[in-house]
């Protein structure tokens, strides 16, 4: 016996596959949202490197590179050059050259004058291939062929370095996401409490049991945290914003990030192992590895070298040409064919002082990316030590401001059980909570600190990669 159900019998399992379809369906073209986990760093840092411009514009610049280097060596391969040309002349020269070329040239021709004077229209058809190459060229294609080699080297570590960049970006507009929630989170939790002091207090006032200066003054602390959660929210929108650039996919408002927990757990573990080496290996180990520096270094080689290359103006050039002909009446046989060897030794002793400046400006250049690697050292050694300083503080600064939650947070429990039973005034009340939401919002800031700095040290040591533990 079947149980019936109101407005209907049961359903067959082929009706509710039908149904359940139909609500998939209506759900796509409504726009319902679909439940989605939350946002991790990791998937962050690989959605940046797939979809952010920046990123495709710098792996293209990596191809174009590599293209050069391929084209500067391929000049080395002689060139060949085929044509076929078509003429039909009256000019005397042009149509006795046409005969002796396609051999046709008889006796008769050359006793009348008025046939070599008054030629009629004489065609022909020529077909030539030529093979060039160049024997010495004062070194021109050599030291070319390694400039662009050196430049792809230098294109693919700039391409890393703007990789680990973009990471450091993600990560720290990630942590600037999660600071502003946890910062609107405790904002509002303490403005609620703020309201309803003061509400009591203004029923304590109208009542005469407090004088209006404290019933202000609740007021105006209420007042403060109301503007400070707009500030709050307002920042909390502009690091979606930033992420949102990123990763070049809309952070929805209400999307939630989940909080990267090894990196956290990760981050005393990593800074000690750092700061333990030492601020020279530190910097030691950022110019081995770091790409910028590798890319720069990499740019005073290819500055030298184009100096060589400059030089080539100066010296003489030696070219060899290989040249094979064939002239026919008509396409529809062989004509007579005809072989040329060329060989050319040419110096170009003045060319409106090209050469001189052309050398003198890639010297300059030379010079320029030697001052380029010079500031970058001494920038490089300043952001390892204000790195490591950074983070060494940070966690000194944290472990003080825990300490500080704990006493505020007890502080705070005792006025309110005095307040309650009127052992103490609003004013003091107002007191402890003002002091426990501002340790509240130091240590959130301290615990931003330390990830974001330890992220930054990683950075500028040349060690921060997508494949690190603290990232999973």
């Amino acid at each position: 016996m079947k149980t019936r159900l109101r407005g209907g019998g049961a359903k067959s399992p082929g009706e509710c596959l039908f149904i359940c379809g139909v609500l998939f369906v209506l759900g796509i073209l409504l726009g319902i949202p679909e439940r989605v986990g939350a946002l991790t760093l990791g998937q962050s840092i690989d959605l940046a490197l797939g979809n952010n411009p920046s990123r495709k514009t710098s792996r293209l610049q990596e191809k174009l590179a590599r293209s050069q280097k391929i084209a500067a060596w391929g000049s080395y391969l002689p060139s060949l050059a085929v044509s076929e040309t078509y003429i039909n002349t009256n000019n005397p020269l042009t149509a006795f050259g046409i005969l002796l070329n396609e051999g046709i040239v008889s006796q008769s021709t050359l006793s009348n004058i008025n046939n070599l004077d008054n030629p009629s229209y004489t065609q022909t058809f020529g077909f030539a291939a030529t093979v060039s190459e160049t024997i010495f060229d004062g070194g021109r294609r050599f030291y070319g062929a390694r400039a662009a080699a050196g430049a792809e080297t230098r294109s693919r570590d700039l391409s890393r370095w703007k990789k680990e960049t973009l990471i450091f970006d993600v990560t720290r507009a990630y942590l600037g996401i999660l600071l502003a929630d946890r910062r609107v989170r405790v904002v509002a939790e303490e403005l609620g409490a703020a309201d309803a002091d003061e509400k009591t207090a203004r029923e304590q006032w109208k009542r005469g049991g407090l004088l209006r200066s404290d019933y202000l003054r609740a007021k105006v602390h209420a007042t403060r945290l109301g503007v400070e959660l707009l500030k709050a929210r307002r920042d909390a929108r502009l690091s979606r914003l930033e992420l949102s650039r990123l990763l070049g996919r809309t952070v929805l408002p209400g999307e939630s990030l989940e909080p990267p927990v090894r990196l956290f757990d990760a981050s005393i573990t990593l800074l000690s192992e750092l700061s333990r080496k030492g601020e020279a290996a530190l910097v030691d180990q950022a110019l081995r590895q770091r790409p910028d520096y590798q890319a720069v270094t990499q740019e005073v080689e290819v500055r030298d070298r184009q100096v060589h290359q400059a030089l080539s103006g100066f010296l003489p050039q030696v070219t060899a040409q290989g040249i094979y002909n064939e002239y026919n009446e008509g396409l529809s046989a062989w004509g007579k064919q005809s072989y040329t060897a060329l060989g050319q030794v040419s110096w170009n002793l003045l060319n409106g002082l090209g050469d001189m400046e052309g050398r003198q400006q890639a010297k300059l250049r030379l010079r320029m990316a030697l001052y380029r690697k010079e500031d970058l050292t001494r920038r490089l050694r300043y952001e390892v030590s204000r790195s490591l300083t950074t983070a060494l503080v940070a966690r000194e600064a944290l472990t003080a401001d825990r300490q500080a939650v704990l006493q505020a947070r007890e502080a705070l429990h005792i006025v309110r059980a005095r307040y309650k039973v009127g052992l103490v005034d609003v004013v003091r009340l107002l007191r402890s909570e003002a002091r426990y939401h501002d340790v509240r919002l130091q240590e959130l800031a301290d615990r931003y600190r330390l990830e974001e700095s330890l992220s930054n040290l990683l950075w500028v040591t040349g060690g921060l990669h997508r494949n690190l533990p603290i990232f999973d």
